[in-house]
């Protein structure tokens, strides 16, 4: 049984006399340098390099508006982000949704076409809401044309991916052989069966031909695509029937966020973030079944491994698979990246498969070994933090996305420089950081290194016009003027020649005391549930008893930013900006009783000083019990087969997949489902009652053709 782990609501300010440390590069073997190239981004998901040298960023936001609800194309041309957007668009942008992926059509140069995956909004108000009727918020391939630096002329290629619940959307595209584009789709994080479900788009590899009008074929060598009565899933209306998708390249997916093409054999290598206990690479082939929901992790020795799977299984292994649960690790979410090809790192890592982990901050590399026709995973770097692409550059070295922040993620470059003394890294920190005049603060380098591990001179600029350079790691001063300085620190190491750092910076606030306020939550559902939830109550968030010592209430800046918390990692979920909101807490999606919202509020005075106040919002969960009669049968929950009976913890109100597998072996007899205790279809989805309960499949024995779904 599942146990959740209930958090006290609180709502508690981070507190400002707490020490901030620089953001820094990763830690890299001896000779490669990590270098910002684009800082300043907004909350971006991917990248492209255009044959000219320009960048395209799939960002968040329009010209005008920062709301999840609009994204855009940003061009980064000549060392610097264009002022313009190349496109904006509206998205369903709550969740995991939103612009999600980019590519550039082989013939770009010549045609300026752009292929973009995002979420379509609802036809609900608000866009990613859902109505009986309506259509969902889906995932959608679009091609766009630029026309110098500016694009226009959507039009819809492939529509009707699944995003039910805002996750396990996938999201990337990439161009292989002969002008074959391939997207990754995931299972929508709902119907977790997806992933097997040929007439779904959802939890596959696709593959189509765009064509110059703006539309698509079919490979012909897709593996359904000859199919008697196979559909293509991605037309607008989407095509009713129960035919498999043309579309399909491979399926059984969880969510393959990200994944490249190897170079040469033109085979697409998927990273696919693992749900119950295990991260795969998988060398994809055509038709190829990965297993999911069936299973996951290569088997026999994954975790989920069926124990009546055939000897000679229909499903692939991965290449590679780590676990995220257990003795193993706590958790994870591989990120497929890309081959490296060029000639500027040594020889070793040529054809090598760097790859990275969102949770985990680290990058890898896979090595083919062809003596034993395996892939072994060596450690490349570390100390990352929510990096989320990796791509080769046209400069022949790597690239990877992080998302940093809201409003500051970054692009780096990787870059290899043997025999030239390697720059050191600056970390810097101060306590107190705001208070009244005199302010004595105490500044540290603690965590500043030199690669090469020499001597370090640490350059202190307060930000008042003092200056002082000096080898010890703590020094302190005074600031006499209420004023919002920047301190920074750069740091020389005693190489030859020497090398110095990039510079690491610190607000501090003299004179000056930060903001306060408290997060108001009200149940609009059911006030008697208190600061607790069941699936699909509504709230109501508000920052209230705003105040500062020097700026009017009224001129405080708030702003929002709500997250699922799932164990060990989050999922974005919604942001606002303002006093006020409002969300529903979602019916679909993680199922996993060990979640919680957590509500982040920030409150930001004239001088920029920003108050930090954290809210959590625990659900209330109750225990399902499944179990057969006869005793001793499967039952399925969520898509994965149980010996029955089960007991699990669920959240109230979650829309729970269940199904009796029918007919079952019991005792050496052929018994055949004939009804659920509840009344209910074979396989229904059961909303989770506030008191739990048993819920019992009745079998009867022998084959039956026809049996009633009721109790009579």
């Amino acid at each position: 049984m599942l146990l959740l782990a209930l958090f006290a609501a609180l709502a508690a300010a981070i507190g400002p006399q707490a020490t901030v440390r620089g953001a820094g590069p990763l830690t890299l073997p001896p000779d490669f340098v990590d270098e910002t190239v684009v800082g300043g981004l907004l909350n971006p998901r991917a990248f492209v390099f255009a044959p000219d040298g320009r960048i395209f960023i799939a960002e968040r936001g329009s010209a005008t508006s920062q709301e999840i609800n609009f994204a855009s194309i940003r061009g980064f041309k000549n060392g610097a982000l264009l002022p313009t957007r190349a496109i904006a668009f509206d998205v369903c942008g709550d969740g995991e949704r939103g612009f999600l992926g980019i590519a550039l059509d082989p013939d770009f140069s010549s045609n300026g076409y752009i292929y973009v995956y995002y979420t379509h909004q609802a036809d609900t108000n608000p866009p990613c809401g859902y109505a009986p009727g309506a259509s969902r918020p889906h995932n959608r391939i679009s091609r766009v044309t630029m026309v110098g630096d500016v694009a226009g002329d959507e039009r819809v290629l492939v529509d009707n991916m699944p995003s039910d619940s805002g996750i396990h959307n996938a999201g990337d595209l990439h161009f292989g052989t002969g002008g074959d584009l391939y997207i990754s789709a995931g299972d929508g994080g709902y119907d977790t069966s997806n992933g097997q479900n040929t007439a779904s788009l959802g939890g596959k590899i696709l593959r189509i031909h765009p064509t110059s009008d703006g539309g698509y074929t079919i490979p012909a060598d897709n593996p359904f695509a000859n199919v008697a009565g196979a559909r293509r899933c991605g037309d607008t209306p989407p095509p009713a029937g129960i035919e498999p998708c043309a579309e399909i390249f491979a399926y059984g997916f969880r969510n393959p966020f990200r994944f490249t093409i190897q170079p040469g054999s033109g085979v697409p290598f998927v990273g696919d973030v693992g749900g119950g206990a295990w991260e795969e690479i998988d060398r994809v082939i055509n038709g190829g079944n990965y297993g999911y929901p069936i299973r996951e992790g290569h088997c026999p020795a994954g975790v989920f491994c069926p124990p009546d799977e055939p000897a000679a299984p229909p499903y692939i292994n991965p290449i590679y698979d780590y676990s995220h649960t257990g003795a193993l690790g706590d958790d994870a979410a591989v990120i497929g990246g890309d081959f490296y090809i060029g000639g500027s790192y040594p020889a070793a890592y040529r054809n090598n498969l760097f790859f990275a982990d969102y949770v985990r901050g680290w990058i890898k590399r896979l090595v083919y070994d062809s003596a034993s026709n395996s892939w072994n995973a060596l450690d490349f770097a570390s100390g990352g933090e929510a990096i989320i692409g990796v791509r080769s550059g046209l400069d022949t070295n790597l690239y990877y996305l992080e998302i940093a922040s809201d409003f500051d993620s970054k692009i780096h470059r990787i870059r290899y420089q043997a025999g030239v003394n390697q720059p050191p890294i600056a970390r810097i920190g101060a306590a107190p950081i705001n208070g009244p005049l005199p302010l004595t603060v105490t500044f540290s380098a603690a965590g500043s290194a030199d690669p090469e591990n020499g001597a370090l001179t640490y350059h202190w600029n307060f930000g008042d016009g003092a200056i002082t350079n000096t080898t010890a790691l703590t020094l302190t001063h005074i600031y006499t003027i209420a004023a919002a300085r920047t301190a920074t620190l750069t740091v020389t190491d005693d190489g030859i020649p020497p090398a110095t750092s990039a510079p690491a910076t610190i607000s501090v606030y003299p004179g000056n005391e930060p903001p306060s306020g408290t997060i108001t939550l009200t149940n609009v559902t059911d006030l008697s549930r208190g600061v607790h939830y069941y699936a699909g109550d509504l709230w109501q968030f508000g920052a209230t008893s705003l105040s500062d010592d020097q700026t009017p209430e009224q001129n405080l800046i708030t702003s929002w930013a709500i997250e699922l918390h799932h164990r060990n990692h989050f999922h974005p979920f919604f942001a606002a900006q303002g006093r006020s909101g409002q969300f529903t807490i979602p019916a679909v999606g993680e199922t996993d009783p060990q979640v919680s919202y957590r509500l982040t509020l920030n409150i930001t005075d004239a001088q920029g000083q920003t108050t930090t106040i954290l809210r959590e919002l625990p659900p209330i969960t109750t225990s399902l019990r499944l179990a057969t009669d006869p005793a001793g049968g499967v039952v399925m929950l969520e898509n994965r087969s149980y010996p029955a009976p089960l007991t699990v913890a669920r959240v109230v109100g979650m829309n729970i997949p269940i199904e009796a597998p029918s007919p079952q072996q019991l005792g050496g007899k052929i018994f055949t489902f004939a009804y659920w205790s509840n009344g209910k279809s074979r396989a229904q989805t059961l909303v989770v009652p506030a008191g739990g309960g048993t819920y019992t499949a009745l079998f009867l024995p022998g084959y039956r053709i026809s049996l009633p779904l009721v109790r009579r």
